[in-house]
């Protein structure tokens, strides 16, 4: 019922979003169109509703759009999972003490793909790559908790379906669920990474 209901959303949606306009082009590819799909369903959800506004500039489905576009599907999926895990309730504060960040007009985070604001890092970049090992660490050590509690918890959820399907036998559903996983899990690696990269050193 849930996803009948959903699906009656997508096609009663009447908002354009950016995916639409970008769809009547021609310089996209089937096979480009083909992995933007779940997006722009996504897009014509959340375009009508205001519940659903992102707090970021670009939003997160903008953002993962750019990003594969620009980075292509593997390396722009997991930068755009990676904003998907950082969009939580301490997004804003942690925005803030980002050197070089700024906030729109409507209080929205201004975060471009390509981020001009570095610093020397206050944090071991290798090491909080590498404390992703156990997802959510290196994020927590680059200063980043509640982005790491999320990112464990929804790599742990996710390994734990995978689990459960491939040990009641359906292979499909493991598949799928192990392929989200495993994007989460790369996505945390390059959260870790960035976030130590944009940490300030402490005074």
């Amino acid at each position: 019922m849930l996803i009948l209901l959903v699906f009656a959303s997508i096609l009663s949606a009447r908002e354009a979003t950016p995916l639409d306009t970008l769809y009547s082009m021609d310089s996209l590819s089937f096979g480009m169109k083909t992995v933007l799909k779940p997006i722009q369903w996504w897009q014509h959800i959340s375009y009508n509703s205001s519940a659903l506004n992102c707090q970021f500039e670009h939003s997160c489905s903008n953002f993962m759009v750019d990003a594969i576009l620009q980075k292509g599907i593997v390396a722009g999926a997991i930068a755009g999972t990676d904003r998907i895990v950082r969009c939580n309730p301490a997004a804003r504060h942690y925005h803030l003490h980002t050197p070089g960040s700024k906030i729109q007009y409507d209080g929205r985070l201004v975060e471009p793909l390509n981020w001009t604001g570095e610093v020397k890092p206050g944090k071991n970049v290798p090491l909080a790559t590498s404390l992703s090992i156990i997802p959510g660490l290196g994020r927590a050590y680059a200063g980043h908790p509640v982005d790491g509690f999320f990112s464990f918890l929804i790599v742990a959820s996710f390994a734990n379906n995978t689990y459960r399907h491939a040990q009641m036998g359906n292979s499909v559903r493991a598949g799928i669920n192990g392929a989200i996983m495993t994007l989460f899990w790369a996505a945390d690696f390059y959260g870790a990474y960035r976030t130590a990269k944009l940490t300030p050193p402490e005074d």
